[in-house]
């Protein structure tokens, strides 16, 4: 608080200054600064974006800040990550009032945008106000933390036609039957099974999610044909994870067992070597950890030879390059953006939407 010294006649209409007489002369007390202090939202706040409330509006209020002297004052909403500083915050509007409303598909897209925040999770937030007035420093409220989980339609995966396979390996359960998949419905399905250790590996093939009409069975020797009775079943010669593709234009079969690697310049065996994936049970899906370097490529691999392998197409999904049934085809191979550690996932147990995942540790 300053004290300054002025005649009575001198301080009229200055409502932010209190005086007192001391003979004939009048201190005024030149009061302190205040800076806004947010009401909505509180401390703790949380809510979730949806495709159904893009439209409802989110309302931030707070109290007038308090400069030294009459003037007209701008605030400004600003929004961080938790663990941000504001040195690069995103700012949802300027006011002159006391109060700022944004739409969730507002707020929405600048947490996706600016703030770069994944979708559909919830994001730790933090608000604070700015106010701002002529030739004077600015007064930055105390912040307040929020959680806002923002809204993004999540990819549906393509449907395609369909058999179904139900067998020993999951407990002869029709109503969870995997699946194989005809990309291109020309009756030739594929797909990747999982038969763990301890069973019979007897499976069965059927044209429909349930035991009728039609199901194929085999005598396991590359051919199928239409058995719709108890018996004649496929078998896996051992546990693993199987590469299994049926042709009912011609009734054969494929049933190939297969472990998964990296091979190319950009994996610690380049060319010569595999680098090989791991096989988690419980989420069926292939990683490594490994050193990569980005001067190099690299594909999936197959069993160490070439006769299962993706690379990727122009759209930058998984893309078989050699296959036991199909011409060979130069795709186009994966790569890392830069040297380091990284993590690399293979997804093959959702038929026709085979999926790769490249994280940098």
């Amino acid at each position: 608080m300053k004290k300054l010294l002025m005649c009575g006649a001198m301080i009229g209409g200055l409502a932010l200054f209190s005086c007192e007489e001391e003979g004939e002369k009048v201190i005024i007390e030149e009061k302190d600064p205040i800076a806004a202090e947010i009401s909505t939202p509180t401390a703790g706040f949380a809510d979730v974006a949806t495709a159904n409330n893009l439209e409802e509006v989110l309302t931030f209020t707070w109290s007038e800040a308090q400069f030294n002297f009459p003037s007209e004052i701008s605030y400004k909403v600003q929004i961080d990550l938790a663990a941000g500083d504001f040195s690069l915050p995103a700012t949802l509007g300027t006011t002159s009032e006391t109060t700022f409303s944004i739409t969730y598909g507002d707020l929405n897209s600048i947490i996706l945008s600016t703030l770069e925040s994944p979708a559909n999770e919830p994001i730790a937030l933090q608000t604070r106000v700015i106010a701002s007035a002529a030739s004077k420093e600015d007064l930055v409220s105390a912040v307040v933390s929020f959680t806002f989980t923002a809204y993004e339609e999540e990819e549906q995966p393509q449907e395609y036609a369909k058999l179904w396979i139900a067998g020993d390996f999951q407990g002869w359960n029709i109503d969870a039957a995997a699946t194989i998949a005809s990309v291109k419905d020309d009756g030739v399905y594929e797909g990747y099974i999982f038969i763990p250790a301890g069973g019979t590996n007897e499976f069965k093939l059927y044209a429909q999610p349930g035991w009728e009409p039609q199901s194929y069975g085999t005598l396991n020797d590359g051919v199928i044909f239409e058995a719709n009775y108890a018996g004649d079943n496929f078998i896996a010669p051992s546990d693993g994870y199987y590469f299994f593709s049926v042709d009912l234009n011609n009734l054969t079969y494929l049933l190939i067992k297969t472990d998964w690697g990296i091979i190319g310049a950009a994996t610690p065996g380049g060319w010569d070597f595999d680098t090989e994936l791991t096989f988690d049970m419980d989420t069926e899906v292939w990683s490594v950890t490994a050193d990569m370097i980005a001067e190099g490529s690299f594909k999936f691999r197959a069993n160490k030879e070439w006769v299962l392998d993706f690379g990727i197409d122009t759209d930058g999904n998984l893309a078989y390059a050699n296959h036991p049934w199909l011409d060979y085809v130069e795709q186009p191979q994966l790569t890392v953006p830069e040297d380091g550690n990284y993590t690399i996932t293979l997804d093959l147990h959702e038929a026709g939407n085979y999926t790769f995942d490249i994280q940098k540790n």
